[in-house]
């Protein structure tokens, strides 16, 4: 609408409502408002082609009449219900893009890492004693002293000056008849004595695996240590120990040749002596 006068627009609409326009002085003419603009004429394009396809252009079809035809909207989604459709298209795609890449051949664990059968089969407290015994960190002696929790590395059974793995399974008396049970199964199954085994061999080698759990449950080995003051109040140590000390300091053989006995009271050796001085 093009119109030559001073009056504001919406003085001029109300006078064209009221039909008191003035023909002598006021014209009213229809331009296309997109008539020679180019951006202008292909947004009347897209508008025109929307208006007649809807849905096309990713517009969703409203739920009035279209012409000829009724088209519903589809129903409203929740952003759960997205988030959960955009998932699974991105999860395909990364499941397609890892397939090309993959083969088919499914994974064989060696059987050098395989878990020992009869470890496995075992409880698992004793399972823990033979692991802890397999990778050194385990109740000895040596090992509690090594970490700071006692102040010597002696042996709690027989006084022996350190307690290694070795010792344990070869030399404390206190484990003799236990010991020799072992080491017959283990020269049974290998072929191979306890001269020409180190413990830590012995502990990696399967065939040994059940002699070395059969001597666990029915020693007190790896499975606990006693505090340092319940070793100060109680110190046992059998006759055999005695015979043998009183054997080193040369009483032994003079009891003999004289054909006495023991007697009731024997002086107490030194590694039996305690810490603390009266």
């Amino acid at each position: 609408m093009s119109c030559e006068s001073s009056h504001t627009p919406s003085h001029l609409v109300a006078v064209l409502l009221n039909g008191t326009l003035l023909a002598d002085r006021h014209q009213v003419r229809w331009c296309p408002a997109h008539k020679g603009v180019a951006g202008n004429e292909k947004a009347d394009e897209w508008a025109k082609t929307g208006a007649e396809k809807p849905g096309t252009r990713g517009v969703e079809w409203p739920n009035f009449p279209v012409r000829t035809e009724v088209r519903g909207a589809p129903l409203p989604r929740s952003f759960a219900n997205l988030k959960r459709e955009i998932s699974e298209k991105k999860w395909a795609e990364a499941r397609q893009w890892a397939g090309g890449r993959t083969s088919k051949k499914k994974y064989r664990m060696p059987n050098s890492q395989k878990p020992d059968g009869a470890v496995a089969n075992s409880s698992k407290r004793l399972a823990s004693r033979f692991y802890q015994l397999k990778t050194g960190h385990c109740l000895t002696g040596q090992y509690l002293n090594w970490t700071k929790n006692r102040p010597t590395p002696q042996c709690w059974w027989c006084r022996y000056q350190t307690q290694t793995r070795d010792h344990l399974f070869k030399e404390c008396p206190e484990w003799k008849p236990q010991q020799k049970i072992l080491w017959a199964e283990v020269k049974r199954e290998t072929g191979k004595g306890k001269g020409r085994w180190k413990v830590r061999d012995l502990l990696a080698d399967g065939r040994c695996s059940q002699a070395v759990l059969d001597f666990l449950s029915t020693t007190e080995v790896g499975r606990r240590a006693p505090g340092v003051e319940e070793e100060d109040a109680v110190s046992v140590v059998s006759e055999l120990e005695v015979r043998e000390w009183l054997e080193e300091q040369g009483a032994g053989a003079e009891e003999q040749d004289a054909g006495g006995e023991l007697p009731l009271f024997l002086p107490t050796p030194d590694f039996m002596a305690s810490t603390g001085g009266e």
